[in-house]
């Protein structure tokens, strides 16, 4: 069954490499949800900084892992990736901690989600909840973030030459 899945799935590269990515971008997501989860178990004031220093230990996670695994194909030894990649997720960086930042202090993502549990009467469960608050937003924009980074990977990073591009 496995082996026919993988056998359907290659006939669709674009579906091919989208796949790869989320599987490399949740090993990435995850990496950083739990190093900023540490770090905000330790030092709850450094929250902000502590979702940074998760992001950039995603980042590197990230880059191996799409280098070696998901671009395969499209990775020549030459080329430099590391700096286009840099690029990339810089400017998705800013658009993380931005979106976390109003997620966080404007719209206050997490309120509907108290509201939920209140509904159901799970107290305890909102208590704990309301401990990682800021969890619901770094969801979030983990995943808008993901989605920028799948567009930037693919069409400026690792992206295919055209034909006339070839001999340059």
């Amino acid at each position: 069954m496995f082996h026919t899945f993988r056998q359907r799935i290659r006939k669709y590269p674009f579906l091919h490499k989208l796949l790869k990515f989320i599987i490399v971008g949740a090993t990435a997501a995850l990496t950083s949800l739990f190093v900023s989860w540490l770090i905000s178990l330790s030092f709850p004031q450094y929250n902000l900084i502590g979702k940074a220093i998760g992001y950039i230990i995603g980042f590197f996670v990230g880059f191996t892992l799409n280098k070696i695994w998901t671009y395969v194909d499209r990775a020549e030894d030459g080329e430099r990736y590391l700096m286009k990649y840099m690029i990339v997720y810089a400017t998705t960086f800013v658009v993380y901690l931005a979106f976390n930042y109003v997620c966080d202090h404007l719209l206050r993502l997490h309120q509907p989600f108290y509201w939920v549990l209140d509904v159901l009467q799970l107290h305890q469960l909102s208590e704990i909840a309301y401990t990682y608050d800021t969890s619901v937003s770094n969801f979030v924009s983990i995943l808008v973030n993901s989605i920028l980074n799948f567009l930037g990977t693919n069409y400026l990073v690792f992206k295919v030459p055209r034909p006339e591009e070839f001999f340059d």
